[in-house]
């Protein structure tokens, strides 16, 4: 049982992380006063999405990181921030849509550029699976041929009020039923695999 919960703990955290990225500021360099490139340039240049978070990276002491308003963004106001971080490795999650503006706490370095807009892409909602094939009647197998001698009702010979019987067809198997017990049969062996990969 404790394996289990393990399996599935791991696989949870394998999910999770697999759709969402960090992004570091500034590269190399990190979070500074002149910055080679741009911040926004270096924003535009990548698609961010909710839940990726952005890692500043910038010395301790000397330097801060605040969110902040389009406003106080555009005249690099530090006195009303929305968010404050000084402990040198900052890391902001995003949690909507939209933009988001950052400047530097330290004094001048917002107007030397030291500052960052990121706009979040909207989520898009999964797309819909088309609704379920309706229910098909249940089917019933033709009747196996008796060891009576005496004739089954099925061979009695046909009269204008009786015609023949025949037996149905089998029915056909339905491509999503298939694909269903695919997908269940893969992620089954995925987990038989994981399992003995983490318990191996």
């Amino acid at each position: 049982m404790g394996s289990v919960v393990v399996l599935v703990g791991v696989l949870m955290a394998l999910m999770s992380s697999c759709c969402a990225y960090d992004f570091y500021v500034g590269g190399r360099r990190g979070w500074v006063k002149h910055p080679c490139e741009s911040y926004n340039s270096w924003a535009g240049r990548n698609r961010f999405q909710v839940h990726d978070r952005l890692i500043f990276k910038y010395k301790r002491g000397n330097d801060s990181v605040l969110v902040v308003t389009e406003a106080d963004y555009n005249s690099c106001n530090v006195a009303d921030p929305i968010r404050c971080y000084t402990d040198g490795n900052s890391v902001f999650q995003f949690n909507r849509s939209g933009p988001f503006y950052f400047i530097s706490g330290a004094a001048g370095h917002c107007a030397h550029g030291q500052k960052l807009i990121v706009v979040v892409m909207a989520t898009r909602n999964p797309i819909p699976s088309p609704p379920p094939a309706p229910a098909e009647p249940p089917y019933w197998p033709p009747p196996t041929p008796s060891l009576s001698p005496y004739p089954s009702p099925a061979s009695a010979p046909s009269t204008p009020g009786n015609p023949p019987s025949t037996p149905l067809p089998p029915r056909p198997s339905s491509p999503a039923s298939d694909l269903a017990v695919s997908k269940v049969s893969l992620g089954l062996i995925g987990l038989i695999v994981l399992g003995r990969v983490l318990l191996g």
